[in-house]
Order: C-alpha cells, then structure tokens, then sequence
C-alpha cells in the first residue's frame, strides 16, 4: 500500500467564449456530476478535498458533491490556474505572433510559450513559472505530509506542472502535456517509499460509455 495517494480532479467545461469562462457550461456541471457517480460506485473515499477559489473549481467540486459524499471541501488558492491570457499576450507581443486560429496552431504556440514563461521573458500576471510551480507543489507537499488520501479540485496548468515534478519534464514539455487534458480527468499520483509517482494520467472513466463519449472535452 502507498504511504499517502493524492487525486487530482481537472474542473468540468468552462464557458468557453462566453463574457464569463470561469463558469461551468451544462456539459461542465453534468461531467462533474457523472465523475462523482463513478467515485461512489466504485467506492473512492478521501481524507480531506481542497479546491482552487475560481468558480469553475467550487462548482465542480460541488457537482461531485452532488453524486457522491465527500469530507467538507476546503479552498486553496495555490490551486488557481494560470492567467493564460495575460500569458499570450505578452507572447504574441514580444514575438509578434499572431492569435491562433486553430487547434494546430494552438499546440505549436502553447510549448513555446511555456519556454519564454520559464525564461522569464514574460509573466503569470507578475508570477513567474517558478514561482507558479513552487505555489502549486506546496500543496502537493502538504498533502503528502498529512498522509491518506487527498483530493484536489483544480486546473490544467497545475496539473501539468504536479506532473513536470514527478516525471521531470521541461516547460516545452510540460505544455504539450497540458493541450491534452481533459475536462474532468482524474490523475493519481501515489508516495512509496518516501517517492512520488504517477500512477494514473488523464482517465475519464466516467465517460466511456457511448452516450457520454461527446463529453470529453478539452476546453
């Protein structure tokens, strides 16, 4: 048996293109929901919940909620994603790229931005990636010393840079990574013998039967 397992849950779809992103749509909510049915049928059980302070995270952590019990959910700032806005902008402006206009260019922008990120060429809204990493991993410690079984509700950029941690990779990397999260995902990393590994990336089981395959989203 691990000595202590952390899941990380990525929050359900978000407004994409709406004046309000950082909410849930109706697929969003209905993910979440579906994720906590399977968390209780096949028994997942938690010693403590912690969620970043964006609403898309509370109500997902909610929608879990709804389908499955939990311990009292406490938040964590440290769990916030990056402003990936604030990010582009920057990028495009001191490379003179210009907006992506498709997933194609997304991905080839996405790893090299990551890059002039670490670089210190452009900042998280005045957070560095260091910076960002170090918030993000603090949560990650203090969940490994307090032992059990964590469940952390939170964003694609903390989940990729948890991972960046354990399987040491770069920012380049580290970014492709990201482009493919889904919505609603569980990743399991797990402490055996004092080291922390990665024992489950990006599952959706909650989604595999036919009805529910439209559901995997990855914005």
């Amino acid at each position: 048996m691990p000595d202590s397992e952390i899941v990380l849950v990525r929050h359900g779809q978000a407004s994409f293109g709406s004046d309000d992103y950082d909410r849930l749509s109706p697929l969003g909510h209905e993910q979440s929901r579906w994720l906590g049915g399977y968390m209780h049928t096949h028994a997942m059980q938690f010693d403590r919940v912690f969620r970043g302070s964006l609403r898309r995270h509370r109500e997902t952590a909610q929608g879990i909620a709804q389908t499955c019990d939990l311990p009292a959910v406490g938040e964590d700032p440290r769990l916030d994603e990056l402003h990936f806005e604030s990010l582009a902008t920057q990028y495009m402006r001191a490379t003179g790229t210009a907006e992506p206009q498709s997933r194609a260019d997304f991905t080839t922008m996405f790893p090299r931005l990551f890059e002039h990120w670490a670089r210190g060429e452009i900042s998280n809204s005045g957070e560095s990636y260091e910076a960002f990493s170090t918030r993000t991993q603090a949560v990650i410690d203090a969940a490994i010393a307090q032992g059990g079984t964590t469940l952390l509700v939170t964003s694609g950029g903390v989940i990729g840079v948890t991972l960046a941690r354990v399987l040491g990779l770069t920012p380049a990397t580290t970014a492709d990574l990201l482009v493919n999260i889904h919505n609603a995902s569980l990743h399991r990393l797990i402490v055996e013998d004092g080291r922390l590994r990665l024992s489950l990336f990006n599952a959706s089981p909650h989604l595999d039967a036919k009805d529910r395959r439209h559901a995997r989203t990855y914005i």
